[in-house]
């Protein structure tokens, strides 16, 4: 049975943590807890008090729309930077996953990619040979984690709405993990499908891309 004042209580705090998430560049996790702690203080909140990420993602969009028209321009300089990169990366397969593909992105955004190899140090001897720097983050050892994570910033050319820096995390998965379903898939009304999709090629990102300019 729904409950109206923990339903409410759970929308102020996806609203709350929408903002964060816009404004400050907080990470779903990290904003659901900061949210928690400015409504709850120490207070333990009540179980089942805390929004979910497709909460969160509704407030956002709305957060985004209301308040930041000026996104539609950074969106869209973000995904012509992740097909870039992705076209340098053709050999490891990658995809686009997180914000960049969903349409959440902001100035605060990274772009986040995933790759599947064979060996993760192809793509670190790869990089090394582009002459990039990067950090290398182990991956995770539970099934459908990356084997490892490679962190760096690129500093594109400016044009209308591309931030200075933008930050690229690259998760490098197993070759079979390719074969696995993509975990975050977006249920947001009136999405592109390949928005919905959770994971994009870079033929899908073009798609998408081009979609977008013909409505324009």
């Amino acid at each position: 049975m729904s409950n109206p004042e923990r339903d409410d209580l759970r929308t102020e705090l996806a609203a709350a943590a929408a903002r964060l998430i816009a404004e400050d560049g907080l990470d779903y996790a990290a904003a659901k807890q900061k949210a928690a702690q400015l409504v709850f203080g120490d207070a333990v909140p009540a179980r089942g008090a805390l929004p979910d990420n497709a909460q969160v993602e509704v407030e956002l969009r709305r957060y985004l729309a209301t308040f930041l028209p000026q996104q539609g321009a950074v969106l869209a300089a973000l995904r012509q930077l992740a097909l870039q990169l992705m076209q340098r990366l053709d050999r490891f397969r990658p995809h686009v996953v997180g914000a960049v593909l969903n349409g959440t992105a902001t100035e605060h955004s990274d772009i986040h990619l995933q790759v599947f190899v064979d060996s993760a140090k192809d793509v670190e001897l790869f990089l090394l040979e582009q002459g990039v720097d990067y950090e290398v983050i182990d991956g995770g050892r539970k099934p459908g984690e990356p084997l490892e994570v490679l962190h760096l910033v690129v500093r594109p050319a400016r044009t209308r709405g591309m931030p200075a820096r933008v930050g690229v995390v690259i998760d490098v998965h197993d070759a079979d993990a390719i074969r696995v379903a993509p975990r975050f898939r977006s249920s947001a009304a009136d999405l592109h499908p390949v928005e919905a999709a959770g994971r994009a090629n870079a033929a899908m990102l073009g798609s998408l891309i081009a979609a977008r300019e013909a409505e324009a």
